[in-house]
């Protein structure tokens, strides 16, 4: 039996804790690295000009039409870079404010679903867990885009619970036309086949009613027709048929240049949602006998959306790590029930569990130790693979590794060796507190001292050379591979009608470089860690 339950006690304010703890994990090192291309530089620029040109209705990339999202994220970055400046920092924090709102809503909910217990081990295990943490220390969408889904489908299910309450087909809608807003119409796809298949697999067939449908429509409508509607007016169809023509590509089409396995998002799901994955796998079973059926329709719906999340996401071409990360919250759900009924005594972890485990921890601790390790032998990494010309050259680029970039792989070692201990005395609620917030400040641990060296290979020196260029009138163009980094780091100026002569600047990469001879005015200014850079 566990002796720890004082940990949970209600005398212990939980939603001021989570509330901490959020802006603990999720603000610090914001800033610490420059923004990733494609998504995250491209996402700051469109922001960036909003703020230039003070148009907040349109999206616009290199102050050209973008028709390839909806503006209320930019927005948000938007209000932040006014408050904070054009950096890291601003275009980041709306993604470590809303985990911050994550929490408090997981652990209301959580609390007013199941039990207080349960409202306290979902939000840890979200917080707890590697993906979802370093997810909302990122600069991309979809924390907003999947906060506004899920809470629609939570909205709807709240609406169908004992009392059916209409309100909340209104708010379901609602939050369903922020998440269009945000992101585009596949949140209706997924909001849509959640609750279709919820009425299904439950036998409920009331869970759908055209009362609730005619309420849920308006507000979907109303919220995210009011600038669609607009931009329609304003501009014509055209970003509207782009728009929906590109979401249409999306599905059918690797658009986005990445492509992976059909398995992919099931092993990003297993190790990247580590450790309350592992939990969560356990709760895939059958009602229990002493389960309520408000509880058990709560976990069903949980193992529906991951699957529809997993399923819908493998037929997508494109494969990119965050398409599946709506899974985060019915896969820590389902971590939380399984913890909550071994608490009780319930149920047992398998030795199935046991064994995947200790695979995904060893894979996990490898990657860890084997980064620093590679770092400092990059000549043998060199020696033995066959890399291609750029990769050679941006592994040339002069990143400090020391013995001190072995401290995420000792950290997390040691978090397993409490955790372990704390479980072999029964102290089993010891034991979920120190692997779940030792895992967050993992993340932490991983961004100070690897991310950085990772950026610094992959696209710091073309930064560096944009940035000298900073809000000059000058114009810097990519040869042969596409980039959002001249536009964000030269702080590229609104175009004039002035006829004054740019100065043009060229970045090509040295795997390209058979491109110079077909371009033979231009001239070289110096080459840089698998960047040659150009001058017309």
């Amino acid at each position: 039996m566990d002796t720890s339950g004082r940990l949970f006690s209600d005398r212990i304010p939980w939603l001021w804790l989570f509330v901490a703890a959020g802006a603990l994990i999720y603000i610090p090192f914001l800033g610490g690295v420059h923004l990733f291309d494609w998504d995250e530089i491209n996402f700051a620029e469109i922001s960036r000009e909003m703020m230039v040109t003070g148009d907040y209705l349109r999206v616009q990339v290199d102050y050209k039409p973008f028709f390839e999202k909806p503006p209320f994220f930019f927005w948000l970055q938007s209000l932040s870079m006014h408050v904070f400046g054009i950096n890291e920092f601003a275009a980041r924090l709306p993604n470590a404010l809303c985990g911050i709102i994550v929490l408090v809503f997981l652990y209301k909910t959580g609390t007013h679903w199941i039990n207080r217990r349960f409202g306290i081990l979902w939000p840890l295990a979200y917080l707890g867990s590697i993906l979802p943490t370093l997810y909302h220390k990122s600069g991309i969408i979809d924390p907003w885009f999947n906060l506004f889904i899920f809470a629609s489908i939570v909205s709807w299910m709240e609406g169908n619970r004992v009392l059916r309450n209409t309100k909340w087909f209104v708010i379901s809608g609602c939050l369903c036309g922020l998440a269009v807003l945000t992101k585009g119409p596949v949140a209706l796809l997924l909001i849509g086949l959640t609750i279709v298949l919820m009425a299904v697999f439950s036998g409920k067939k009331q869970f759908i009613q055209i009362k609730s449908i005619l309420l849920f429509i308006p507000g979907c409508i109303g919220i995210s027709g009011l600038w669609f509607g607009i931009e329609w007016l304003a501009h014509g169809p055209t970003f509207i048929s782009a728009f929906f023509k590109y979401q249409v590509e999306l599905l059918s089409e690797s658009v986005a240049g990445h492509k992976g396995f059909p398995g992919y998002h099931f092993v990003i799901a297993l190790i990247g949602i580590f450790p309350a994955s592992l939990f969560a796998l356990g709760a895939l079973r059958k009602k229990s006998t002493d389960e309520s059926l408000l509880a058990w329709h709560a976990r069903l719906l949980m193992m529906i959306l991951t699957a529809i999340v997993l399923i819908i996401f493998t037929i997508v071409q494109s494969k990119i790590v965050h398409y599946s990360s709506l899974a985060y919250y019915p896969v820590t759900f389902l971590s939380a029930w399984f913890l909550s009924n071994f608490l009780d005594g319930k149920i047992r972890f398998a030795t199935w569990q046991k064994n995947l485990s200790g695979i995904v921890i060893i894979i996990i601790l490898s990657l860890l130790f084997g980064l620093p390790y590679l770092g400092l032998n990059i000549d043998m990494l060199k020696s033995k693979f066959s890399f291609d010309a750029f990769t050679r050259a941006s592994l040339d680029a002069p990143v400090g590794w020391g013995y001190f970039d072995f401290i995420p792989a000792i950290w997390f070692l040691g978090v397993l060796i409490i955790s372990y201990a704390f479980f072999k005395r029964s102290k089993f609620q010891h034991s979920l507190i120190s692997l779940f917030i030792g895992t967050a400040v993992l993340v932490n641990l991983f961004l100070v001292f690897f991310i950085g060296k990772i950026e610094h290979y992959s696209q710091r020196a073309a930064v560096e050379f944009c940035k000298t260029k900073s809000g000059q009138n000058v114009e810097i163009e990519t040869l042969g591979y596409r980039s959002y980094v001249p536009f964000y780091y030269a702080a590229k100026p609104q175009p004039s009608d002035s006829a004054v002569q740019k100065e043009h600047y060229y970045i090509l990469k040295t795997d390209k470089r058979q491109i110079l001879d077909e371009r033979p005015e231009l001239k070289v200014l110096y080459e840089k860690n698998g960047f040659i850079f150009l001058e017309e």
